[in-house]
């Protein structure tokens, strides 16, 4: 009898130890493989036009995995409210170096945003590596990006650019449409930082990271609808080509590519609903770097250069904001903490935004 016991217990311990594999190949594969696909942009690399796509169903809410996705996002916007307010203040180290290094923090800010639209220009789209156009006005908008990246780059007439890039991406809404523009919203938040950041009144430039921190928001919840939750076939498509589930590679079909793709898009969704909301901005953009950085690794370590170039510079706006957002964090004006707060209601000191100091710093005032 004690050894029929001893034997359904080492068969129970074998079931649950291959259990407890498979949920571990599982967690890996979401941290392998959901930095790659939230960070990448699907349509750089899949285009709907050119490729036969795969049909799947669209997620509904009626599905289980949806509504659990919901209770997550819920989940981490109460623990991000949580640690918003009892999170110690950042490092001194790290308040005294963006201090001192104020405007050469914002020369690379505008040399990587300038690198970007350069590039792009060059290769003849417009904003992103997948928005070209052909005609005679899209080469005249193209010549326009190109102008500002080097106006940027070189430090010089700044605000024109700024106006400029605001101008360019008014255009690009005209030629490719008024979501595809949301898109790229990311573009006009840049724009319209440097505006404000130079602005000679006080209160305007206090708006400066948070008008930034919030277009980049936008675009990156725009980005998870359109490419990954409203219709899953062309990120489904793009995991196909680059083969990034790696469960399916062990004969695994528990981790089928749809379900990859609902995990992607809602934590992009995350990451977007964070910054909209002012939340431990700096911790969100740490997290999104990460993911952008290991979305570009990967490229290189496959062997896809010609891929891994394009995501780099593509990805370049967002590393620029990135830098302001970890060094300054994301302003104390535009956040969810306002609402709760009477003294922000009231108003906080305009020195204590990244905006005014940047201005006080390279404007300075007549005495």
């Amino acid at each position: 009898m004690k050894k029929v016991k001893r034997f359904q217990t080492a068969i129970w311990s074998g079931a649950t130890a291959k259990s407890c594999i498979v949920h571990l190949l599982q967690v890996l594969t979401i941290l392998l493989g959901l930095p790659l696909l939230a960070s990448a942009h699907v349509k750089w690399f899949v285009r709907e036009d050119s490729e036969q796509l795969v049909q799947a169903s669209k997620f509904s809410f009626a599905e289980p995995w949806v509504q659990i996705w919901v209770g997550i996002i819920l989940i981490c916007i109460t623990m991000a409210l949580l640690l918003e307010r009892y999170l110690p203040s950042p490092p001194e180290k790290l308040v005294t170096f963006s201090q001192n290094h104020r405007r050469q923090v914002l020369h690379l800010f505008q040399v990587l945003v300038g690198l970007a639209m350069l590039l792009t220009a060059v290769k003849g789209a417009i904003l992103a590596p997948h928005l070209s156009e052909a005609s005679l006005f899209g080469l005249l908008l193209r010549f326009v990006q190109g102008g500002i990246g080097v106006l940027f780059i070189a430090n010089l007439a700044v605000r024109v650019g700024a106006v400029l890039m605001v101008v360019l991406f008014l255009a690009s809404t005209g030629l490719f449409g008024f979501i595809t523009s949301l898109e790229y919203f990311n573009f006009l938040g840049i724009a319209l930082f440097l505006l404000l950041q130079s602005n000679q009144d006080d209160r305007s430039r206090s708006y400066a990271l948070p008008v930034m921190r919030i277009h980049t928001g936008i675009a990156l919840g725009v980005l998870a609808w359109t490419e990954k939750l409203i219709d899953p076939n062309l990120a489904i498509r793009f995991l196909e080509k680059n083969q990034i589930n790696f469960l399916k590679a062990l004969g695994e079909n528990i981790f089928t590519d749809r379900f990859f793709v609902l995990c992607a898009g809602c934590t992009e969704l995350i990451f977007a609903i964070i910054f909209i909301l002012g939340l431990i901005t700096r911790i969100n953009t740490l997290a999104l770097a990460g993911f952008l950085v290991s979305s570009n690794l990967y490229f290189f370590l496959v062997g896809k250069t010609d891929e891994a170039f394009l995501e780099l510079s593509g990805h370049l706006p967002l590393f620029a904001v990135a830098i302001l957002l970890i060094l300054y964090g994301g302003g104390n004006k535009l956040c969810l903490t306002n609402l709760f707060s009477r003294k922000a209601q009231r108003g906080a000191e305009p020195q204590e935004s990244l905006g005014c100091e940047i201005s006080c710093d390279l404007h300075p005032r007549p005495q």
